[in-house]
């Protein structure tokens, strides 16, 4: 599966280049039940929430590898104050899957971002808008919780699937240009989006689909679009 490469390596283009990097190790932090609440009473601040920037995304690979680490851009979670913008990435070095089943299974690795949620957050997604609000405890703060401890634990949660092989998890709390990073999760989202229209057998006449810019621009996706118009 390559179809995202050209767009994980845009994305790693438009990232500062001086940041944080925090090595894989195990994670304090205790899982938590996903249907939570956590009320503003006990809440610190709210990456992302106020209106502020807030970009999340994945996108995976089969040819790329990835480090088990953490990257982090901007302030952690213990030095924050008050509501910021937040950016989540996640980039999978996964098995190279079957093309029939390739949809589902990276449907399945998005999934873990509603099921994610350790002890002390709440998570607001929405894969629509590309959003991930993230709610941090007052109890998180006052234990010096990190963005390598977050990392860390969701990294555990992502290798449990068996054709995931390697995680790189990116933390952003301030960048310049986060309409960028927004434009790019947006062609991640229409990619899967076209890998599921090509897949279901839709429409394979290219001047009437709407996702043929996507076709065009992706490494990849018109040769298999050919490969299943000939099935």
């Amino acid at each position: 599966m390559v179809l995202f490469d050209g767009l994980i390596k845009q994305v790693n283009d438009i990232l500062p280049k001086e940041g944080k990097r925090f090595s894989y190790e195990k994670s304090p932090l205790k899982k938590g039940d996903r249907n939570s609440i956590l009320l503003l009473k006990d809440t610190a601040f709210e990456l992302g929430g106020s209106q502020k920037p807030c970009v999340s995304t994945l996108a995976v690979s089969s040819d790329m590898r990835f480090d088990n680490c953490v990257h982090l851009y901007g302030k952690d979670l213990f030095e924050i104050k008050e509501d910021c913008a937040f950016g989540k990435i996640v980039f999978l070095e996964i098995e190279d899957i079957d093309e029939e089943t390739a949809f589902d299974k990276i449907k399945e690795l998005e999934l873990v971002r509603y099921n994610f949620c350790p002890e002390g957050f709440m998570t607001r997604a929405s894969a629509l808008s590309m959003r991930e609000q993230l709610r941090v405890s007052k109890k998180a703060v006052k234990s010096k919780v990190s963005f390598a401890d977050l990392g860390n634990a969701l990294i555990e949660e992502y290798l449990k699937n068996p054709i995931v092989k390697s995680v790189q998890v990116i933390f952003i709390t301030e960048f310049d240009d986060f309409h960028a990073l927004l434009m790019l999760a947006d062609k991640i989202k229409s990619t899967l989006s076209a890998l599921n229209h090509i897949l279901d057998n839709v429409i394979f006449d290219c001047s009437t689909c709407n996702l043929k810019p996507i076709c065009d621009e992706v490494e990849g996706m018109k040769e298999l679009h050919m490969k299943k118009a000939k099935k």
